[in-house]
């Protein structure tokens, strides 16, 4: 067990959205135990790993329902000014540097997009990934389920897939073109393989497609 002694602030995510100062949580693997003032009294020393909480305010994980973690390379690049451009003409210069990526910017990329969040307080995080280049292979998600163990973020992945070829509308590149039945097949591959629906999972799988 932890607890976080002696927090600063600590705002809690009850119908009454309370506000407690100068209180402690008591954290029991993945569940908060108790919430409230001087819960080390009684208890067994030795029992439990204290954390000062003195300098801290505590708040419920925020939520992050969409993001493209692998367009993280793109940020801040002198070459894309967004601001000056239409979002389909965005789109037509970002895609082929898209078909590009390889399993290890995928798995890079997705780390700097999770450590972004988890430092400005998002715990929980949606994740549309539709960047399926052929040569990368089908293992994209698989690595930021890595980078997601790794950074201890509730994951929710959106296996994405684009299906739609260029003669009939598609803007994305041929070699991001994938067939519906190669989408399927790895979806449930990646249910079997990540999905826990259970009351404190921290992994899910969410059919995501983008164009078909």
């Amino acid at each position: 067990m932890i607890l976080i002694k002696e927090a600063a602030a600590i705002i809690v995510g009850d119908k009454e959205r309370r506000v407690l100062y100068d209180a402690d949580i008591l954290i029991e693997g993945a569940r908060i135990k108790k919430i409230g003032r001087n819960l080390s009294q009684g208890m067994r020393l030795g029992t439990y790993e204290i954390i000062d909480g003195r300098h801290f305010f505590i708040y419920p994980g925020l939520v992050n329902t969409h993001h493209h973690f692998f367009q993280a390379f793109i940020r801040n690049n002198v070459w894309l000014d967004w601001s000056r451009l239409s979002v389909m003409e965005w789109i037509e210069a970002i895609y082929p540097f898209f078909a590009a990526m390889t399993p290890e910017a995928i798995f890079y990329s997705s780390l700097i997009s999770m450590t972004d969040l988890v430092k400005h307080g998002c715990t929980t995080a949606f994740d549309h990934q539709y960047c399926y280049p052929a040569h990368a292979g089908k293992e994209l998600v698989d690595r930021q389920m890595e980078a997601a163990q790794l950074m201890g973020m509730r994951f929710h992945a959106g296996r994405g897939a684009n299906t739609l070829p260029a003669e009939d509308g598609s803007m994305l590149p041929e070699a991001m073109i994938e067939d519906t039945d190669t989408f399927i097949n790895d979806l449930d591959r990646l249910v079997t393989a990540y999905h826990d629906d259970g009351r404190f999972s921290m992994r899910q799988i969410v059919a995501a497609s983008a164009s078909r």
